[in-house]
């Protein structure tokens, strides 16, 4: 369950910003490629090996899911095979721009709530398993490019496909049940104060900080969502994508996250990662007078 959203500001481009949940503390690492003179540089989940990322192109893509049936059993069971939906993005990441990376997401049928954009240009991809085709795959999609003078932001639920992800009350597919519908008032909840937050952000600084801002007092409905209990959703890190300054930032708020600083960032690298302090959190709790950042114990710990 996560929040994704981009907006394009006329001195920088498109720019990427996601807040990504999960429900146990994810081990990141980051790994680079090159195919074909393309070099790509991906944020890697340890556990269940899914990633997403950006290349040399300038091609980003983040995505949220709308298969909530799989999102909701990522627990803390460590996979020995690639993610089937990062491998998919990993493939497409391979394309040097935006359409063309666009259609090998639609080959592979990406399922999930999907951005894919350069500086230039952005598409929304939108794409499920069809209701009751969830053993077939049956794949349904809508693909769509954004405007330069529009932002996007999409959660959990499906808008151009509205049968996908979590479903009001009475519309449930793929579980009825009364967690899968709070699920959905978080998901609505999250949409719209994330476009409030990025249609009134006047920088890509204050995309990323406005999704880790406190703006309703129930911590599960906010964009970056919180607790201390375990198996449940929380924002585990914060992305932000830069394709005109070939930048990745990572804000790792409850994730491991290892890196060899100097070789992520040498000189010979066409793709750069910066990794984002804490600060914002705390600082958007202490304005707000609620109780300090609720911090899950690592294991490492």
């Amino acid at each position: 369950m996560c929040v994704v959203s981009a907006k394009f500001f006329p001195d920088v481009g498109w720019v990427g910003v996601k807040n990504r949940d999960r429900n146990y503390i994810p081990e990141i690492s980051f790994k680079r490629q090159t195919h074909d003179g393309v070099e790509i540089m991906m944020f890697w989940d340890d556990i269940t090996q899914y990633c997403e990322g950006m290349n040399s192109g300038g091609v980003s893509i983040i995505s949220a899911s709308l298969m909530v049936k799989d999102d909701e059993m990522e627990i803390q069971v460590r996979s020995k095979t690639p993610s089937k939906d990062g491998a998919k993005i990993k493939r497409a990441l391979r394309f040097p721009n935006v359409k063309a990376a666009t259609m090998s997401l639609i080959k592979d049928k990406l399922p999930g709530n999907t951005l894919i954009f350069d500086k230039d240009t952005c598409y929304l991809l939108e794409g499920c398993w069809e209701p009751g085709e969830y053993e077939n795959q049956k794949y349904a999609y809508k693909v769509m490019e954004i405007p330069q003078d529009q932002s996007v932001v999409r959660t959990n639920h499906g808008i151009e496909l509205p049968w996908a992800g979590y479903q009001p009350e009475g519309k449930q597919h793929q579980n009825p049940s009364k967690s899968h519908t709070m699920s959905r008032l978080s998901s609505e909840s999250r949409y719209k104060i994330a476009e409030a937050v990025i249609n009134a952000a006047k920088s890509p600084q204050e995309m990323i900080d406005g999704l880790a801002g406190v703006h309703i007092d129930n911590p599960q409905l906010n964009c970056l969502r919180t607790t201390d209990k375990k198996k449940l959703m929380r924002t585990t890190s914060q992305i932000m994508v830069t394709p005109s300054e070939n930048t990745f930032a990572v804000r790792p708020v409850q994730s491991h996250m290892t890196f060899n600083f100097w070789d992520l960032n040498h000189p010979k690298n066409k793709c750069w990662v910066e990794i984002l302090s804490n600060k914002a959190l705390y600082d958007a709790r202490k304005e707000m007078g609620t109780k300090p950042f609720p911090k899950m114990q690592h294991s490492s710990e």
